[in-house]
């Protein structure tokens, strides 16, 4: 049964700390912290976005003084990371462009700040998960490769093999970010954010199968997601529009199933979830509006989710917006940090309520690590008033997931200013690695935590030097290529662009044979054929400047880019039966530059001959590795998400556009408009600012085939435009409220007075959320609170502008009870409400589900300009379960 906690809400507007906790001003960093980890040293290394990726940074929460790290040699931006046994940080992947990853991999060590560079993983990954497995081995998952497709094989690091194993048999395109966690089974559970939740066996080349369905109707993208307790998950708001619905699932029990519990109050995606001391749950930030990431509609409200009652409560809210690419971290000392966003390089470090109810116990001594099952004994001098044991595994967060932390209550025994406490005996339960043990007393008060790890060992490996920083890595070694090796003539115009390579064949690099170091194996003809031919396609958005190619090769090679010869080694003559002029070492490597002219925005094609010495030659091998130095706003792209095409618009109308922005360096845009799919174009505005919203006045021209453009000011090539055409029309039916679009409601059991129904009545205080909105059927986007009793009646508002004076409306509305709807106070129609309208009494009829009723009514109750739709909605009984509403209002003019 969903319940909300009004009376801490209460608590949290009267700002008593105790109730609602407290938060520290906003202070500025250097970076945005997209990427953020707490250390086995109690310090915090974070990372940034696109150009800023590579620039590690350190922050001591103590002492709060910043110190720059050095880089990882690559851009380590939407990587995936967790945290070894032995407290160094795993990250996977990197960043080239949008939807194009690294196949880099690297280990930073805290305790002497030092990069280790792994071998290259299968291919690149971008947006992946890194999750520690109970054996102390660390599963990579998902993520998108250099060419944009997804990454379909899990991986397996091996520190005692220093090697990948990679997961062949678990072959799976998954979404960016899996929720993966380490289960009781010995698998590893995927949460979401699909519906289907799988379970991961990562021995030999590894399995899934199928676990339980999720009870929310939709995919919980950008949600967010916890083991707020051994076994136990929860999963949280997402999609998009957003929703507050709440699931957890128990896989400890014999049959594991999601179940809906009381959901957030406030409608997210893009939150945080940071597991406390305590045993509950802080969800901070995030935004209730449609798109990737809305400002327009910031969530400031904190909430904590009480895992023993399974009801939430409202604490005080912060004061920066924190949406995509936010974080937030618990620190030792029981803090939490939140930090980030999207181009926003700022902080604020929240103190929970439990940080204000008394002193707070000590812990003197205790040990630095302990074996599985062990009985250990932390000193400290309130011994006699302790009630509870925690810990809390190391957070190392980015995109709404933190891929490391996990809780655990421990058990124990009191003693003379000492503690018996008893390690997990399951690394199931409890992966190996470091943990922050925290006391608690009575009042759920925490100590500052003693940080302790449990199994793993000590790094034996040296670490190495980070290659140079020379730009980004547009082609990887390891990358994907399109071959032929058939000893065919592919004919003069097989470098180019638009030349047809689909029947060619692909594999990753090496490409070769006869060295045994191939990982795809090419066919040797007899005698050997002389020439075997290469091809890869990759993108780039922004200008080069400097590009620098490193070839891997034996013998002779030719390298041509968009059907432009850049490189050449041991070839002079490029016909098909000419052999090279010489030998080449085994896998020699040559580099050199390639003129940043040679480049254009978009798709770029490389294709390499690879020429043999003789017809008797032993072996052929062949990999590339391009890097490019582009222009400062290089990785800066726009992305307009509405209008996207499909929409119907009505001259006059005001409409919201929205746009994302990847990157810097763009600061103002503009807006061009064409009605005829492109031929023509018409600039609306330039110099607005880039804040991701233009309120765009429709303009009186009528068509079918309408576009919008979106462009950086100062660069019309970094632009974007509506997928598909949409429609000006001033016919006189049109569409004014669609299924789906926002309401205000209160769903308190509060009369709110007979003048709720009128425009000038005051709904600030009311909440906000999409439709379908209500309880118990499952398909809500809001999901609203329920009392017990039900309570009888729902009340809903929305304000809709017109420009023109409305002839006739039609309505359709879900509902479940009763219903009805005044439009400026007058009322239009009703269903199931012969009782009346007064607060407290129920419908006249119950409905075992929601129906959607339709009705015609004449269009005087409207005005030009303004107008305020009221909805009541009522329940049957104080025993009914569900209720439900939405509403679609089509009107015509005059």
């Amino acid at each position: 049964m969903a319940v909300w906690a009004f009376t801490a809400t209460a608590g949290a507007q009267s700002l008593d700390p105790a109730v609602a906790g407290q938060w520290t001003p906003v202070q500025n960093w250097p970076y945005s912290a997209v990427h953020t980890h707490l250390l086995p040293t109690g310090k915090v290394m974070f990372f940034s976005e696109f150009a800023d990726g590579d620039n590690p940074t350190l922050w001591d929460p103590q002492t709060n003084v910043i110190t720059a790290l050095p880089k990882a040699g690559y851009n380590i931006f939407c990587a995936g990371h967790a945290f070894l046994p032995d407290g160094r940080l795993l990250v996977a992947g990197g960043h080239i462009t949008d939807d194009s990853g690294l196949p880099y991999a690297t280990i930073f060590n805290p305790f002497t700040n030092t990069w280790t560079r792994l071998p290259n993983m299968n291919a690149g990954r971008w947006y992946p998960t890194v999750t520690t497995l109970p054996n102390g081995e660390m599963l990579v998952i998902g993520g998108a490769k250099e060419d944009t497709s997804k990454n379909l094989i899990p991986q397996v690091w091996q520190p005692s093999k220093n090697a990948w194993r990679n997961l062949t048999g678990a072959s799976l395109e998954l979404m960016y970010y899996p929720w993966m966690f380490a289960a009781p089974n010995g698998k590893q559970l995927m949460a979401g954010y699909w519906k289907p939740a799988r379970f991961l066996s990562t021995d030999g080349t590894g399995s899934w199968t199928t676990g339980p369905r999720t009870q929310y109707a939709n995919s919980r993208n950008a949600g967010s997601a916890a083991m707020y307790d051994e076994g136990k998950v929860i999963i949280t708001g997402g999609d998009n529009p957003p929703t507050n619905n709440v699931e957890v699932i128990d896989l400890n029990a014999a049959n594991p199933v999601w179940r809906t519990v009381a959901p957030m109050k406030y409608v997210r995606r893009q939150h945080n979830s940071t597991l406390l001391p305590d045993g509950t749950v802080l969800v901070t930030g995030g935004h209730s509006g449609p798109g990737v990431d809305n400002p327009r509609f910031p969530r400031f409200e904190t909430e904590l989710w009480n895992p023993t009652t399974e009801t939430w409560s409202e604490l005080a809210p912060s004061s920066a917006y924190r949406g995509y690419h936010s974080t937030t971290l618990l620190l030792p000392d029981g803090r939490v940090l939140s930090a980030g966003s999207r181009g926003i390089r700022t902080m604020q470090v929240f103190s929970p309520p439990y940080l204000f109810k008394g002193t707070r116990p000590t812990i003197t001594a205790a040990p630095a690590s302990v074996a599985y099952g062990e009985k250990f004994q932390v000193t400290t001098p309130n011994a006699a008033a302790i009630s509870k044991v925690s810990w809390i595994r190391l957070g190392s967060v980015t995109h709404a997931f933190d891929e490391n932390q996990r809780f655990q209550w421990l058990k124990f025994t009191a003693g003379n200013g000492v503690l018996t406490v008893t390690a997990p005996t399951s690394a199931n339960g409890a992966p190996p690695g470091h943990y922050m043990l925290f006391l608690l007393n009575a009042n759920r008060v925490p100590s500052v935590s003693k940080i302790i790890r449990i199994g793993g060992g000590t790094s034996t490996s040296d670490p190495t030097d980070p290659p140079p920083n020379s730009g980004f890595t547009a082609v990887a070694f390891g990358a994907e290529w399109k071959y032929d090796d058939r000893n065919v003539d592919p004919g003069p115009g097989w470098t180019s662009p638009t030349f047809d390579d689909s029947s060619w064949k692909k594999g990753p690099g090496q490409l070769g044979y006869g060295d045994g170091d191939e990982a795809t194996v090419l066919t040797a003809t007899t005698p050997r054929q002389p020439s075997v031919y290469f091809r890869h396609k990759f993108m780039l958005h922004g200008m080069v400047d400097a590009a620098t190619l490193k070839v891997l090769y034996d013998d002779g090679v030719v390298v041509w880019l968009n059907g432009t010869q850049v490189f050449s080694k041991l070839v002079d003559n490029i016909a098909h039966s000419a052999y090279a002029q010489g030998s080449s070492v085994d896998n020699a490597i040559s580099e050199g530059p390639i003129p940043g002219a040679r480049f254009v925005m978009g798709e770029n094609t490389l294709a390499v001959m690879v020429k043999q010495a003789n017809a008797t030659s032993s072996d052929i091998s062949f990999d590339l590795e391009l890097k490019v130095v582009t222009e400062e706003d290089a990785h800066s792209s726009l992305l307009l998400e509405s209008p996207n095409g499909g929409e119907t618009l009505r001259p006059g109308n005001v409409q919201t556009l929205q746009w994302m922005t990847h990157g810097a360096g763009i600061n103002t845009v503009q807006l061009q408009f064409s009605p005829n799919n492109g031929k023509d174009w018409t600039t609306v505005k330039t110099g607005i600012p880039n804040t991701g919203f233009y309120d765009w006045t429709v303009p009186h021209t009528e068509t079918s085939a309408g576009l919008l453009r979106i462009a950086d000011s100062a660069r019309s090539d970094v632009s974007d435009q509506t997928d598909g055409v949409f429609t000006i029309s001033a016919s006189p039916k049109f569409q004014a409220i669609a299924f789906g679009e926002y309401w205000k409601f209160d769903d308190r059991n509060v009369d709110p007075g007979s003048a709720w129904t009128s425009l000038a009545f005051n709904d600030s205080a009311w909440r906000s959320g999409p439709g379908k909105l209500g309880y118990g059927v499952g398909d809500e986007h809001t999901m609203l609170n329920k009392t017990n009793p039900s309570q009888p009646t729902l009340y809903f508002r929305k304000k809709l502008t017109l420009v023109d004076a409305i002839r006739s409306a039609s309505i359709r509305v879900t509902h479940d009870d009763g219903v009805a709807i005044w439009v400026n106070g007058k009322p239009v129609y009703s269903r199931y409400m012969d009782n009346g309208f007064a607060h407290g009494v129920f419908a006249s009829g119950i409905l075992k589900d929601p129906i959607t009723s339709t009705a015609t009514f004449d269009g005087a109750p409207f005005v030009v300009g303004e107008n305020i739709i009221a909805v009541m909605v009522k329940q049957a009984n104080g025993e009914s379960h569900d209720a439900a509403f939405d509403l679609e209002l089509n009107l015509e003019a005059k």
